[in-house]
């Protein structure tokens, strides 16, 4: 059974997701909805009048069509309201990174789908692509033993217009945009809550964002894992780098290859990666796509929790708060804490608690 998916913003990156959908035996797009009446004449030209139907407004298309998720590429200031609008209408929904403004914002979309009996996730693409698979197999398996220090470096030359304006006039751009996919997979990768963050960001005289082009961090996680971070939008080349040093040597990846160098060894040797499914080998875009549509259909189908679920984002959400509180104030922030600050009651934080069991943390 093809699941049935409504696109709730058809922007750049909501078209990419038409494309995944259009060759994905197991869903059909039945809707696209998007304010601009240029991009839907653009995406109306592009997949014909036939394959769905198209709207200006949420909620006119909630109302006319029957679908069974949402997938939410809008503006990330507007994914906490077209989410819970979707989880009203009885959708499930998939929604694109940020997954909200705000922790507090997160937190009511995960409260409204355990309320309707739907499921919520994020799409963390990163998390599935095949370099990042490897080294994530490579740490639970204890390649590297006891993990003593990371070091994550992602430079980009990614002028403002590819991303969008409002990503151009946003504060903390490459925190908020890019970094988010950063911290989500060094959750990933350690299966540890991260305890406190250090943040500085930065723009550089040549930047073309309003605010925060750069980010510099240093983030502590459980099990005394202490990270070094930076990240820019604004480097003269593309460039990443993920050095894990442990006691028994060091994994590294450029994310296209994973390589060992094992303790007093010389030399790195690369390793063979492990099997993703068919389309989450192909670089960016489409990189973990095939497994997040796998997520959203068995959400769907069988209310099965996603690895990427919105509870299990709660985290990852919540590093990127701290990042920006820790910038504008000029302090460590401590994770659990602003937990408890942006709460205020016991049951979000009850919430916030059972997130951590998505990765066996």
């Amino acid at each position: 059974m093809a699941i049935r998916i409504m696109h709730i913003g058809v922007g750049r990156r909501g078209q990419h997701w038409l494309d995944y959908v259009r060759d994905y035996a197991d869903a059909v797009s039945v809707a696209c909805v998007d304010p601009d009446p240029q991009v839907l004449e653009t995406v109306r030209k592009k997949c014909g009048q036939n394959l769905c139907q198209y709207f200006s407004s949420v909620d006119s298309a909630l109302i006319n069509v029957s679908a069974d998720a949402a997938l939410i590429a809008s503006p990330s200031q507007l994914h906490s309201e077209h989410a819970l609008r979707a989880l009203e209408a009885g959708l499930a929904v998939m929604v694109e990174k940020p997954f909200a403004p705000s922790v507090q914002g997160a937190l009511r979309i995960v409260q409204k789908a355990r309320t309707k009996g739907r499921q919520a996730l994020v799409a963390e693409n990163y998390r599935f692509a095949r370099a990042e698979r490897t080294v994530r197999k490579l740490i639970k398996d204890g390649i590297a033993g006891k993990i003593m220090s990371v070091t994550l470096t992602d430079r980009r030359r990614l002028p403002s217009r590819e991303q969008g304006a409002w990503v151009a006039q946003m504060d903390y751009a490459q925190l908020k945009e890019i970094a988010i996919h950063h911290f989500d997979s060094l959750r990933s990768f350690f299966g540890s809550p991260p305890t406190e963050m250090t943040v500085r960001v930065f723009n550089p005289a040549w930047s073309d964002y309003r605010h925060g082009a750069c980010t510099e961090a240093l983030i502590e996680m459980e099990e005394g894992i202490h990270i070094q971070y930076l990240g820019t939008l604004t480097s003269h080349r593309y460039g990443f780098s993920l050095w894990i040093e442990g006691e028994k040597g060091v994994v590294w990846t450029n994310r296209k290859w994973v390589l060992w160098r094992p303790r007093g060894s010389r030399w790195f040797r690369p390793l063979k990666q492990t099997k993703v499914p068919k389309g989450d080998e192909i670089p960016y875009p489409r990189e973990g796509t095939t497994s997040l549509l796998n997520s959203l259909r068995d959400a769907v189908l069988h209310g099965q929790e996603a690895e990427t679920s919105g509870s299990d984002n709660l985290w990852t959400l919540a590093m990127v708060e701290a990042g920006v509180r820790s910038a504008k104030e000029g302090r460590t922030v401590n994770i659990p804490k602003l937990f408890e600050e942006v709460s205020g009651t016991e049951a979000i934080v009850e919430l916030s608690e059972k997130s951590l069991g998505q990765d066996g943390y």
